[in-house]
Parts: C-alpha cells; structure tokens; sequence
C-alpha cells in the first residue's frame, strides 16, 4: 500500500505532537464538560453594554473549533465555531496561565478547545470571551480548507461533507433543518395516531414500484434479496394486520443513475390510513405544511422563483385533469 504523503502543514501539525505529551496534555480525545451554546449566549446576552457585562461578570464554558488564530506575543485572538454559531475569545498568558498558554501556543486552525471564562465587548463592540481557562481537548492534523474562499467545488464538498459542514455555514444549517423537518413530520404525524414502524429492508421480491433495485447476497440463506425500493408492501401488510394509521419515515435504494438531485439510496415516508380516503390525505398533507411552516421553521411566508408563498392560508386544490388540460402537467 503506497504511504500517504503529506503536505508541510500536515507535516508541522504532527510535529507538535511530542511537545503535547512533554507539557502532559493529550492530544487526541480528551473529555470536556462544557456548559453552554454559542447560539444561546448571543441571545442572551448580546444587547447588553460594556459596563453591563462588567458588572455582571458572566461565567461561560463553550467548546467548539478553533477557525481563526491572531497571536499577538503574550495576548492572542480566536474564533471559535460550535455546532449553532461562532464568538471570538481573547486570551491573555497572564490570565490563562503559563503552562496553558504554552499549550494554545501549539493550537491550529480546525483544533478543538474548550473555554471558560466572562464575557466582554472589545472597543469595537463585538462580544468577546475573556478567557481564564484553555482546555486543548482534540488536534486536527489536516488543514481546514482556505477561509476566504472556502470548499466550493460542488463534487469536492459532496466527497467531504464533513469538511463541507465545518467550513459552509449554510450547508450545516441545511443539515440541521433537515433532522429538525423529520422530527416535525413525525410528530406531527403521531398527535394524528398514526403508528410509526420499520420493515425490513432486504426483500426476497423486488416490489412495491417500478424500479431497479440493488441486488445483495444472504450467505445463511444461500439467496440473494432486494434492497428495497419502497416502503408500501410491508406497510400494507401492517393495515391487513389491524394497523389502522400507519407509516414509516425509511431509506429506499433505486439502482437507477445519479446526478446532483438524484441519490440512489434516499428517504422517503409513506403513511396511510384505514376508512379513509383521498380528502383525508389531502388534509393530511396540507396540515403538514401548516405544522412544519409553525414548529420548525418559524414562518408562514417564503420567496420562490419571485413568487411569495404563504402556506398559512388554505390551500388550492386542482385536479390532475384540469392540469392536464391546461397544459400544465407532462
């Protein structure tokens, strides 16, 4: 197996790893008791003056990474990112200490930390944490991708998520919306009763729709099974069974190409309900919307292709042949 060769930053970062051992620190993998989110502390306290945060002499913990260094001989500046935000710090050795000094001395961009100390304006008036103790918790040995220009190369960014989401503010936003959607549809789904379940993902026919499905091999069986590619059989059977409201939010797998709006393993939910029939669906799924526009989003009104959509209000409902007719559906 060819070694993996390394650049001179990866190279300098793996250098400093003796002198975390000499100074009794570990390097990798420490454990951290951290008290509050970066998110929250700006809410909190991000309207309060100069003379109000110096009086009060709030107390803060935070632990996130390390994405800007400016040292500046025995003070130095950081910012560090959690998982909701980014505040800057300012630390002094006088204040931190020598020995822990000496040991953000050896700290890179991308590095894990944690911070305590109180909360104060600079002269320029951004919340800063005055720190009074650096806990180095965790190296990075790979360089974060360049600030300014940050991973852009759409093929890279799909390679790497998890650099994607360090460095793209918008695409952890995405991901987090995204869970925080999920849960909405299922609570929303359950205060209606309907039942979530999971059904088997490996199948020994390939249905529930037209598609092409990947294809595995059971070795204690000696036959080979379907991923699914869909979710509707076994649901079904779960009606049959006495399930009346019944739904599943589940990964599917389609053997069918892929492009950057198309994955061959995604998540679908399908739901269905016993004595009911297309209204109920309808209202079903326009309350999902009301639900999700309310809970998780914290809107009603959003642009689209210069249209302003409230979801609000009750919805238009049209028929397939009208749309048909009009030209409207291909």
């Amino acid at each position: 197996m060819e070694e993996e060769k390394l650049n001179d930053q990866e190279l300098a970062r793996r250098a400093k790893l003796p002198r975390y051992e000499e100074l009794g620190v570990d390097a990798f993998g420490s454990r951290y008791e951290w008290k509050d989110s970066i998110k929250d502390l700006r809410a909190k306290y991000g309207s309060l003056t100069e003379e109000e945060l110096a009086a009060k002499q709030i107390p803060v913990n935070v632990a996130g990474r390390l994405m800007s260094i400016r040292r500046m001989g025995k003070a130095s500046f950081v910012n560090i990112k959690d998982e909701y935000g980014n505040m800057q710090a300012w630390l002094g050795r006088d204040v931190v200490g020598e020995h822990d000094y000496e040991v953000f001395k050896l700290a890179d961009i991308g590095d894990i930390v944690g911070l305590e100390g109180t909360l104060m304006l600079t002269r320029t008036g951004e919340l800063t944490i005055r720190t009074t103790k650096y806990t180095h918790i965790t190296k990075c040995l790979k360089p974060l991708p360049e600030k300014f220009h940050g991973l852009t190369d759409i093929e890279e960014r799909c390679r790497r998520r998890y650099v994607d989401l360090i460095i793209n503010d918008e695409s952890r936003k995405n991901a987090l919306t995204r869970s925080a959607i999920v849960k909405g549809i299922r609570n929303y789904s359950d205060s209606l009763g309907f039942v979530e379940v999971e059904t088997p993902v490996l199948s020994p026919i390939a249905g529930g729709a037209s598609a092409r499905p990947f294809i595995t091999h059971h070795n204690a069986l000696d036959k080979d099974f379907f991923l699914r590619i869909a979710t509707e059989l076994n649901l079904k059977k779960c009606m049959v069974g006495g399930i009346d409201r019944v739904y599943e939010i589940g990964r599917i797998f389609r053997n069918e190409g892929i492009d950057n709006r198309h994955n061959p393993e995604f998540t679908t939910i399908e739901l269905y309900q016993a004595y009911g029939d297309l209204s109920d669906m309808r209202k079903w799924a326009e309350g999902l919307f009301h639900y999700i526009g309310e809970k998780v989003i914290g809107k009603d009104t959003y642009e689209w292709n210069g249209n302003t959509i409230d979801i609000s209000k009750p919805f238009a409902w049209i028929s397939m042949a009208r749309l048909h007719h009009a030209g409207l559906l291909r």
